[in-house]
C-alpha cells in the first residue's frame, strides 16, 4: 500500500528531487490557474500576517509520487520521485520561487534597504534557489524531454521569455505562466516601493516565500510501483479532476494491471501511453488534440462509430466503454482476456499516434523509409497538407491512421491520401455537401483496414463480439476502400455537378441556385484551388527563372490573397458586374504583390501590380490595351475547370460511344445521371466520371463492356434526346432500353482483386 504523509510543500522540496515522466501530459496551467494559485497565496498571507492566525495553512491538494530511489547531488543525497499526480502545482511552485528570487536579486542590486536583516536579499534568494529550483546543479524538478529545455531557460536560468519561440502548447503555457507571475510581482513592487524604499517590499517577499515553504499543506502518497498508481487513480478519477480521456484510460488500465498483480504490464502501459502523448504533443498538440486522437482512434480500433447509438449507450465516452463493457476491458473478463485487450489497444494506440503526428505534420514524413518515388512522396505530402488546410479534414483521420498503421508510407497510404483529398475538395468543399456525407463509410473502412486479415484475433480480443469485419485480405481492403471513396465522389460530386458548381456566377454565396447549393464552403477552398492552378502553370512553364512555389500552408502564412480582377465595386456595364464572383475573375496575389489597388480598374491594376508580379496566373492575363471582358472571365473559368478535372479527377469512368455528341459537357448532364443510376443499380458503384465521345475506346486498356445492343451487340449509340436516356443503336437503329457503354476502374482500384463490380 502507498505511504501517506501530511506535510508542507517546503519540506517536500527540501528532501526531494522530482522527474516528470513522459507519460504525463505537458504543463497545462493557463493564466487563470496561475491567478488562482496567487490568490491562494494572498489569502494565506492575509490570514497569517494581517489577521495574525498563527499556524494557519492553505490545503494544496494531493500529490502522488512514485519512489525511484535516490539521486546524488554533490554533498547531499535526495529522494528521487516521479510525479504521478501534481506536476502542475509542483512546477508552478518552482517557477514562482524563481520569479521571487529574481525580485530579491533586483533589490540586492539596488542596495537601498534602510534596515538591517539577518539575511540579505541575495542570501534569501540563494536559500530559495537551493530549496525550490536547483541544488549544486541538480534541478529540483526535471520536465519531460520535449519541454525541459524551456523550463530550464525560464526557471533555472531565469532567462527572459521574449526570445523563446515555443514549439508546442506546453512550452507556450510555461512561458505564459511565467509572464503572469512576473506581472503580479511587478504590480506588488509598484504597490510596496515608495520613494525608492524597498524595505516594505523585501519584507513582503520574505513573507510570501515563507508561505510557500510553510503555509501550503499537501497530502503526499508515495507508491513503490506503477500498479499502485492505478488503484489511486481509480479513487480520484471521477472527482472532477481536469483529466484528459487518455489520462482516464491509462489510469484504469493500470488499475487493471494492479488487480492482476502485474507490475510489468503496468510499466508497459505507462511507457506506451508516454509514447502516445509524446507523438501527439511534440508538434504542438494540446489537450483538445489528445482527446480528438483518443476519439478517432477508438473508431478504428473498436468499430464503434457513434458511441451514443451503440448498445449499452449509457456509456457514451470512450473511457467508460473501456471500463464497463465486457467486450473491452471490463473486470468481469478473465485476466488473460483483459491482458490481450490491453496489449492490443496499446499496440494500436502507439502506431496510430505516430500516424496522427505524420498526418497532422506532413513535412515530418520526409526522411522516412518508403517505396514511393520522390515525385510520389512530394505529391503525398502536398495532398496531406492541403487536406489538413481544407475544412472537414477530421472525417478522414481514422481511415488515414489505420492505413498508415498497417502499411506505413507506401503505395497503400499514398492511394488513400490522394483519394481522400479529392473527395474532400469535391464533395465537402466545392459541392458543399453536409459534413456527415460519407463519414460513417470512411470511418467504418478505417476499422476494417485496421483489422484486415486478423478476424480471429479480433474475436479473441473483443470477447467474441467484434463489430462486423469485412476483409480477410489486406490488399482487398485497400482496393475496396478506394472504390468506396470514388463511389462517394460519384454520388455527391460527379464531374457534371463539379463543373456546374465551379461555373456558377456566385461562387461564394450560391444565391443564384435553385437546388440548395449555397456556394463553396468558404474562401479558403478557392484560395487552395487558385494555389494549385498557379502551381500547375509554373510546372507547365518551361522558363527556368520561375520561382519554386512553397507548400500551400507556408504560402498562406506568408500572405497570399484572393484578388478580383474586375473589382467588386465598379461603374462598368451590368453584364460584367454579374460575372465578378465567377472563378475566372479570381486570381492569387503573392505575398510581395501590391494589393492596395483592389478597387481600381483593370488598366490601373495591370500597371501597378499584375505586370510586375511573379505569379504565372497574372502573366496570362491580357494586356491593358486588350482589356478585361465578360468573355475573358468565362474563358478563364473554363481553363481553370479543365485543370480541376485533371487535378481532382482521373477517377473511374464510363465511356459512351455517341454518334451525335453534345458540344457542352453539361449538355449531357441528364444522360450522365441515367448512366450513373443504371451502373449503381447493376453493380453497386456510382461512377464519378461519364465521358461521351465520337471515338470508341481502346479495349486493351482496362475497359470492360458493360452493356451492348441486344440486336447486333454493338456499343455505338445515337441520342434522340439529351434530357434522359433516349437512344438508338447507331449500327442497327434498335431502340436501346438501357445505356450501352464501356467502363474502367481508376488506377487506384485493382480489377483483379475486385473480381466482380460490386462496392461495399
Amino acid at each position: 500500500m502507498a505511504d501517506v504523509y501530511q506535510n508542507e510543500v517546503g519540506k517536500l522540496f527540501d528532501q526531494s528531487v522530482f522527474d516528470i515522466p513522459k507519460y504525463q501530459r505537458g504543463y497545462s496551467w493557463t493564466s487563470q490557474e496561475i491567478n488562482d494559485f496567487i490568490s491562494d497565496l494572498e489569502y494565506t498571507y492575509e490570514e497569517k500576517n494581517i489577521k495574525q492566525r498563527t499556524g494557519f495553512s492553505h490545503y494544496f491538494g494531493t500529490i502522488v509520487l512514485l519512489d525511484k530511489g535516490k539521486r546524488d547531488a554533490g554533498n547531499q543525497v535526495f529522494d528521487l520521485y516521479d510525479i504521478i499526480d501534481g506536476q502542475q502545482r509542483m512546477t508552478t511552485v518552482s517557477m514562482f520561487m524563481s520569479c521571487l528570487n529574481s525580485e530579491l536579486h533586483h533589490i540586492s542590486e539596488r542596495g537601498n534597504l534602510s534596515q538591517n536583516y539577518s539575511m540579505s536579499p541575495a542570501e534569501t534568494a540563494a536559500e530559495n534557489d537551493k530549496s525550490f529550483v536547483s541544488y549544486h546543479s541538480s534541478e529540483r524538478i526535471t520536465l519531460d524531454s520535449l519541454n525541459n529545455s524551456v523550463y530550464q531557460s525560464i526557471t533555472i536560468y531565469d532567462d527572459g521569455t521574449e526570445d523563446i519561440e515555443p514549439e508546442n502548447i506546453a512550452q507556450r503555457r510555461l512561458i505564459e505562466s511565467k509572464e503572469t507571475i512576473q506581472e503580479w510581482f511587478e504590480s506588488k513592487r509598484t504597490e510596496y516601493v515608495q520613494d525608492d524604499d524597498y524595505d516594505k517590499y523585501y519584507n513582503y517577499l520574505r513573507d510570501i516565500g515563507k508561505i510557500v515553504k510553510n503555509g501550503l499543506e499537501v497530502t503526499t502518497y508515495i507508491i513503490q510501483d506503477e500498479t499502485e498508481a492505478g488503484r489511486l487513480f481509480e479513487v480520484v478519477n471521477d472527482r472532477g479532476k481536469d483529466l484528459t480521456t487518455l489520462d482516464r484510460i491509462k489510469s484504469y488500465l493500470v488499475y487493471c494491471a494492479s488487480r492482476l498483480d502485474d507490475p510489468d504490464l503496468a510499466r508497459r502501459i505507462f511507457d506506451r501511453f508516454g509514447t502516445v502523448l509524446e507523438n501527439i504533443t511534440k508538434n504542438g498538440g494540446d489537450d483538445t488534440e489528445i482527446d480528438a486522437f483518443v476519439r478517432y482512434h477508438w473508431t478504428l480500433f473498436s468499430g464503434e462509430i457513434v458511441l451514443a447509438k451503440q448498445s449499452n449507450n449509457e456509456y457514451t465516452t470512450v473511457h467508460r466503454r473501456v471500463k464497463n463493457l465486457r467486450k473491452h476491458a471490463s473486470t468481469d473478463q478473465s485476466g488473460d482476456s483483459i491482458i490481450k485487450w490491453i496489449e492490443s489497444y496499446l499496440e494500436s494506440s502507439v502506431g496510430c499516434s505516430e500516424a496522427f503526428a505524420k498526418i497532422e505534420n506532413p513535412k515530418s514524413i520526409i526522411g522516412d523509409n518508403t517505396s514511393l518515388s520522390e515525385e510520389e512522396l512530394t505529391e503525398l505530402i502536398e495532398r496531406l497538407d492541403g487536406l489538413n488546410r481544407l475544412p472537414v479534414s477530421r472525417n478522414f483521420l481514422p481511415l488515414l491512421m489505420a492505413t498508415y498503421n498497417q502499411y506505413g508510407i507506401g503505395r497503400e497510404f499514398y492511394q488513400i491520401v490522394i483519394l481522400c483529398e479529392k473527395l474532400s475538395f469535391r464533395v465537402y468543399n466545392i459541392a458543399g455537401r453536409r459534413t456527415d456525407a460519407g463519414r460513417a463509410s470512411l470511418q467504418r473502412h478505417g476499422y476494417w483496414i485496421e483489422w484486415a486479415g486478423r478476424r480471429e484475433q479480433a474475436q479473441r480480443i473483443f470477447d467474441g463480439d467484434p463489430n462486423k469485419l469485412e476483409f480477410d485480405d489486406s490488399d482487398q481492403a485497400i482496393s475496396s476502400t478506394c472504390e468506396m471513396i470514388e463511389s462517394e465522389i460519384g454520388r455527391n460530386a460527379p464531374d457534371t455537378y463539379f463543373i456546374d458548381c465551379l461555373r456558377r456566377k456566385d461562387l461564394f454565396e450560391g444565391s443564384d441556385r435553385s437546388d440548395g447549393w449555397r456556394g463553396v464552403r468558404n474562401k479558403e477552398v478557392v484560395r487552395y484551388l487558385l494555389y494549385k492552378y498557379e502551381k500547375y502553370l509554373r510546372e507547365s512553364n518551361e522558363k527556368a527563372s520561375l520561382s519554386q512555389i512553397p507548400p500551400f500552408s507556408t504560402w498562406k502564412e506568408q500572405g497570399i490573397t484572393i484578388e478580383h480582377i474586375h473589382p467588386q465595386s465598379s461603374d462598368s456595364e451590368r453584364s460584367i458586374e454579374s460575372h465578378t464572383d465567377m472563378l475566372g475573375n479570381l486570381v492569387l496575389l503573392g505575398p510581395e504583390d501590391n494589393s492596395s489597388a483592389g478597387d481600381a480598374d483593370y488598366v490601373e491594376k495591370y500597371k501597378t501590380t499584375y505586370n510586375s508580379s511573379k505569379m504565372q496566373s497574372l502573366a496570362e492575363l491580357p494586356s491593358p490595351e486588350e482589356g478585361w471582358t465578360e468573355d475573358d472571365i468565362v474563358s478563364r473559368t473554363d481553363d481553370i475547370i479543365r485543370f480541376a478535372l485533371t487535378e481532382w479527377g482521373n477517377l473511374s469512368e464510363a465511356h459512351v460511344h455517341i454518334k451525335n455528341t453534345p458540344t457542352d459537357i453539361l449538355g449531357y448532364r441528364d444522360i450522365a445521371d441515367a448512366i450513373r443510376q443504371y451502373h449503381k443499380s447493376e453493380y453497386g458503384f456510382t461512377v464519378p466520371s461519364i465521358q461521351l465521345s465520337e471515338n470508341s475506346v481502346d479495349t486493351g486498356k482496362r475497359w470492360q463492356r458493360m452493356n451492348n445492343c441486344s440486336n447486333c451487340g454493338g456499343t455505338w449509340a445515337k441520342l434522340d434526346s439529351t434530357e434522359e436516356w433516349n437512344a438508338q443503336c447507331a449500327g442497327c437503329e434498335t431502340d436501346l432500353e438501357n445505356p450501352i457503354y464501356h467502363f474502367r476502374f481508376s488506377e487506384y482500384i485493382n480489377n483483379e482483386i475486385q473480381g466482380q463490380l460490386s462496392s461495399i
